[in-house]
Parts: C-alpha cells; sequence; structure tokens
C-alpha cells in the first residue's frame, strides 16, 4: 500500500440510548479488538506528525495514523489506556473554546451532551506521550465565515491551545469538513504544518499537506470491514472514484 492511513475516530465510548448518529461512537472492546489486529498485522497506531515523517521518508507501509475529532473526555478514559498497552500513539484534535464543557456545536443535533477533557486532562493526554491539534475555538462550518472571522477561528485556536499548554500545535482539522483552497491556504498561513479533511482516501506523499484525506471508522460495521480499510486500498476506492 502506498501512502498511510489516517484513521478518523470520535468518540471511543457506548452510543447512549436516543443518541442520534450512533456511527460516530466505537465501544471500547470494538476499539481494543481494532488496535489489537493493527498490531497482529504488524502495524504501528502513530500520531500525525510521526505518520508524516514517515509519509516523507517513504517509509510509512508499517504505520497507521490515529486521530481523533472534538477532544471528548472518553478517548482518555477509554482509548488512551488501550494505545498505551499496546504502544501506539495519537492525535486529538481540540475545540480550544470548549474544553472542559460539551459539544455544544451539535448537541441538540445529537440529541446528548458529549463531555469534553478539561485543561488537566489534556495535560494527562500529553503527558502519555500523544498529541494536540487544533479543530478551531467553536466548531464552525469555517466557509461560512468572513476572512476575519476564519482566521480567528483557525489561527486563534492555535494560539490558544499552544498558550494552554505549552507546546508547539503543527495540525488542524476542518470542522464538518468544510474546506476550500482559501481556507487551507489560511491553514497554512497560521502556521500549520498540515490539516486533515473527511475526504475519503490514503494520504500520499504528493499531496498537499493542507487538503490531507482520512479513513472514517465508524461503529458497528464489524471487524473485517476495519481491517480493509485500515491495511489495505480498499479506503481508496472512493478517491479513485473522484479521480476518473
Amino acid at each position: 500500500m502506498t501512502g498511510v492511513s489516517i484513521l478518523n475516530y470520535h468518540n471511543v465510548a457506548q452510543a447512549p440510548d436516543g443518541a442520534a448518529l450512533r456511527k460516530l461512537y466505537v465501544a471500547p472492546d470494538e476499539f481494543a479488538r481494532q488496535m489489537r489486529w493493527l498490531k497482529r498485522l504488524g502495524l504501528r497506531g502513530v500520531s500525525l506528525s510521526e505518520g508524516l515523517w514517515h509519509l516523507e521518508r517513504a517509509r510509512a507501509r508499517r504505520v497507521v495514523v490515529l486521530t481523533f475529532d472534538d477532544g471528548y473526555a472518553d478517548n482518555l478514559q477509554y482509548a488512551a489506556p488501550i494505545l498505551r498497552e499496546l504502544g501506539f500513539a495519537a492525535t486529538c484534535f481540540v475545540v480550544s473554546g470548549c474544553i472542559g464543557t460539551h459539544n455544544a456545536w451539535d448537541a441538540e443535533q445529537l440529541r446528548v451532551r458529549k463531555p469534553l477533557m478539561d485543561t488537566q486532562q489534556l495535560r494527562v493526554w500529553l503527558a502519555h506521550g500523544f498529541e494536540i491539534g487544533s479543530h478551531t475555538r467553536s466548531h464552525p462550518h469555517l466557509d461560512t465565515l468572513d476572512d476575519a472571522r476564519a482566521d480567528a477561528e483557525i489561527a486563534g485556536a492555535k494560539a490558544d491551545l499552544e498558550r494552554l499548554t505549552g507546546t508547539r500545535i503543527d495540525h488542524f482539522c476542518y470542522p464538518y469538513g468544510s474546506v476550500n483552497a482559501k481556507l487551507a491556504e489560511r491553514a497554512a498561513a497560521a502556521g500549520y504544518r498540515s490539516a486533515v479533511t473527511t475526504r475519503r482516501g490514503i494520504a500520499r506523499a504528493t499531496d498537499n499537506r493542507f487538503l490531507l484525506p482520512r479513513v472514517s471508522i465508524n461503529g458497528g460495521k464489524g471487524l473485517l470491514r476495519f481491517v480493509l480499510k485500515a491495511s489495505t486500498p480498499y479506503a481508496d476506492w472512493h478517491r479513485a472514484r473522484r479521480a476518473a
């Protein structure tokens, strides 16, 4: 397989009764099986920084990038222990203006308030050797904002998180996958090294670093589907269709 798979998770938890979009939840035992299968296949879960390092040196065949969107507390509670057990790493994209609160941007739509990591929990995440990236200040559709507000969300979140954590924030994630060429340029101008999208496919060395595709991992799809997505060119099928 050429390139590297950047897997995209949200919640690692049991979906509560009445929650909409239950596919955003991967149950903890399901997540553990997925990670252990990566290990059995000779693959190692890594942060986005490490994944790009391997990609740029054509050494990405044995790594899989693990990313978590939004910064949910269950990522630390349930995902982190299994990642540490296996010697894996990951990148969590945090909404800087909602730290320690909940998913205000879609709680009403999803019919559930999902707790987000607070400052201390984010520091624990970092202390485990994991990485934090930026997911804006308030999780808006960036393509609906004027230039000043878009810059405040993109560059402002980077400054917020760097001030809070004392670490450099190198990577960005577009909320809802809303991105265009202009927003990609703004992410680059803000000082990030890369940005990820919700466009499906395997990331390649020739890709624009601010339009990186990912592989969405939804709960309840079965282990075979996960293995196909994570370790074979299966995920590039949608990309090939777009290019046709």
